[in-house]
């Protein structure tokens, strides 16, 4: 769902001159650290440059190495580029800074700066907080800001808090007030004349519609946005029109129309070069072949996005390393011009320095190898429950698939389903149905033998792999999980179970044959376990 989140970058419209970013290290480095408040001025600058450059991480790293080593005190500079510093660490994905970073700004603000300078703060707090999906948390910082932007008259800001407020609503499912703040954003917008904003609202709006399933109500508000994306001419807007249209076709079930628009929204995220926005795409493809019955093309889509996911890991890592790797080499530029204007500096003190440098680029490389390591582990783990995840679930069921038929050994599946979840969420909370979910894991986990596997399939759906195991061992496994569940949990939960074993099939049959049988024992009462018959 589109956002407005983060104001725009601060000072920015006081530069009058573009300059690239060389020309504003040179010009930084000319500055004497005494004169702070100069020195964070150029800073702020150069922190933009790079970041509107494509480079948010250069960008972050180079603005906490500076400040750190020039230490000014308290003054509107230190505010404004502290402000930025939000920006900058929630796109890396660093939020915990970016939360403190926006609580110093706030301080730094009532002090030296204005009271729509804290606003400004408290809406990107907000902001913050749905990219965390912390979305209570959102509506609390959102509504403060929109609060206020409604004291001043600041119309624009009204539509955008308001357009912000949507998105964190309609991800709790407060459908109802999450239109009505849109359609409050949408009359603002009209009476302003913001044909791109407006855009964007639409869009929200019919995305909202869609997820409340009030597929009848979309058909119209496309009507509104559509004119408004032919004449703003934006390509990227078009894309994103294909893929709110095969969210809807998805949901009225015109499989063979989503199909067509999905293909559309990927082809011009790959032409443009988004590819990062490539893999959420081809689940939905995945999810359409498989509605429209066409297995082998749900596997072929499925392979494509195992092989660009591997890509975009190893091009994040590398993008990552060389901003990194930048940032270091722009603290060493910054000390050897500092060299050359200062001649009485000593030879040793500069010697000194470039080691401490070299330690710290030795650091960084470590730090980084590890970082590397870490994500490479997270790609394949659920976050909740620790468990493998479906990005590794295939790839480990073909590999057991090729071993059974190699030599000739039984291989079983179980697919598990927490029977009536959604009451658990809905009396106790979604923080207790976590613990919940973490609990079950665990369990599951700690009642298998070292040589079987557990993945979470997903929600609260669980699939285990028994290689070795045939039918009977499978389904006494299943039935013993069932009534440990049952006695232990707290709340109480049981399970439904499907059981089969591999006859030759691939991998995406497997699963949908085991899948088939879990719905049998769901629709036969629950707490059950159905296994194959006639194997």
């Amino acid at each position: 769902m589109s956002k407005e989140f983060f104001t725009a970058d601060v000072q920015e419209t006081m530069m009058t001159e573009k300059r690239s970013i060389e020309e504003i290290m040179k010009a930084y480095s000319e500055v004497p650290d005494e004169d702070f408040r100069q020195k964070l001025k150029i800073l702020n600058e150069l922190s933009q440059t790079m970041f509107k450059e494509g480079k948010p991480l250069l960008a972050s790293e180079t603005v906490k190495a500076e400040l750190s080593r020039i230490e000014a005190p308290a003054c509107i500079e230190l505010a404004n580029i502290t402000h930025n510093m939000i920006k900058y660490s929630c796109v890396v994905g660093n939020y915990d800074a970016s939360i403190e970073y926006a609580l110093k700004a706030v301080d730094l603000f009532k002090e030296f700066g204005t009271a729509d300078d804290v606003n400004d703060v408290i809406g990107n707090i907000g902001g913050v907080y749905v990219y965390m999906e912390r979305f209570e948390e959102s509506l609390e910082y959102t509504d403060k800001a929109l609060e206020y932007a409604r004291t001043i008259d600041d119309d624009l800001a009204v539509a955008n808090f308001l357009n912000n407020k949507a998105v964190a609503l309609k991800s709790l499912k407060r459908f109802e007030e999450a239109m009505d703040c849109l359609n409050k954003a949408i009359e603002i917008k009209l009476s302003l004349g913001k044909k791109a904003d407006l855009c964007n609202s639409y869009f929200n709006l019919s995305e909202v519609l869609i997820s409340a399933e009030r597929y009848d109500e979309v058909p119209a508000i496309f009507k509104k946005a559509e004119p408004l994306v032919k004449e703003i001419e934006d390509p990227a807007g078009f894309a994103e029109f294909d893929l709110l249209k095969t969210q809807y076709y998805m949901g009225t079930g015109s499989y063979a129309e989503a199909l067509e628009k999905i293909d559309n929204y990927i082809k011009y995220q790959k032409e443009s070069g988004s590819i990062s926005k490539v893999p959420n795409a081809l689940r939905r493809k995945i999810e359409i072949h498989e509605e429209l019955g066409e297995e082998g093309l749900a596997l072929e889509t499925f392979r494509e996005l195992d092989l660009l996911s591997q890509r975009i890991y190893k091009e994040t890592c590398s993008a990552r390393a060389a901003e990194l790797a930048a940032s270091f080499r722009f603290q060493q530029k910054m000390h050897e011009i500092q060299l050359l204007s200062n001649q009485n500096l000593e030879l040793q003190e500069a010697k000194a320095t470039i080691e401490k440098q070299y330690e710290e680029l030795l650091e960084i490389d470590s730090k980084l190898k590890k970082a590397n390591e870490l994500l490479e582990k997270q790609a394949e783990i659920d976050p909740l429950t620790g468990l493998l995840n479906q990005k590794k679930m295939y790839p480990i069921i073909e590999r057991e698939i090729q071993r059974a038929s190699r030599y000739g050994t039984p291989l079983s599946m179980i697919m598990i389903d927490l029977d009536n979840f959604k009451n658990v969420n809905d009396t106790y909370g979604h923080l207790q149905g976590d613990i919940l979910l973490k609990n079950v894991a665990g369990l599951i986990r700690s009642s298998l033998r070292k040589v079987d596997f557990v993945f979470r399939y997903g929600g609260e759906e669980f699939l285990v792999l028994l290689p070795s195991s045939d039918l009977q061992m499978a389904s006494s496994t299943a039935d013993r999980l069932r009534e440990k569940l049952a006695e232990t949990t707290d709340p109480k939960v049981t399970m439904s179970a499907g059981v089969s074993i591999w006859s030759g099939e691939d991998a995406t049959h497997f699963i949908q044959k085991t899948d088939h049988l879990l719905y049998e024992a769901k629709g036969r009462g629950k707490n059950r376990v159905e296994f194959q018959k006639g194997s």
